[in-house]
């Protein structure tokens, strides 16, 4: 192998071993969410980072770990599956761009049953060697009570 081969086999190992730590992240950002870790979520994004709902997503935009924490502290979501499918993740040095779809059975504030499905695309950063989210952006299709489906109701009305 010439020293450029090497540089390239060194390149995609890299994007690899990337793409393996961003879907580990995205597995513990599912996971805590359903365990309601809310602060811990923060965590596991940059201190500049950015959280943000599109289209129907609750939550609405929240940029830094405390106000990232807060949001995910006082949320209505109660119980909560996260399934994710559909991946896409794409690396560019030390960026890189993760879709997935979500299907999401859930309870709000324990009054309410409803599923819930939508997409992500979130940005990511390496820095120093370690994979966080910069922009989460979650944009959702559908969310339908439970027992009606979302052929009746595409987008349920919440309670206050």
């Amino acid at each position: 192998m010439n020293d450029d081969e090497i540089a390239q086999l060194r390149a995609r190992l890299d994007a690899l071993e990337s793409q393996d730590a961003i879907r580990r992240l995205k597995a513990t950002y599912m996971r805590w969410c359903d365990e309601r870790r809310g602060t811990q979520i923060a965590e596991l994004f940059w201190p500049d980072g950015t959280w943000e709902a599109l289209g129907g997503a609750i939550g609405g935009v929240a940029h830094g770990h405390d106000e990232i924490g807060r949001m995910f502290e006082s949320s209505r979501l109660t119980f909560t599956v996260h399934y994710l499918t559909n991946e896409s993740i794409e690396v560019r040095d030390d960026t890189a761009t993760g879709r997935w779809k979500l299907f999401e059975p859930c309870t709000f504030r324990d009054e309410l049953a409803i599923w819930q499905g939508g997409h992500y695309v979130d940005d990511f950063e390496q820095r120093d060697g370690e994979w966080r989210f910069s922009h989460l952006r979650l944009a959702m299709d559908f969310k339908a009570p439970f027992d009606e489906g979302w052929l009746r109701t595409r987008f349920v009305e919440l309670p206050k």
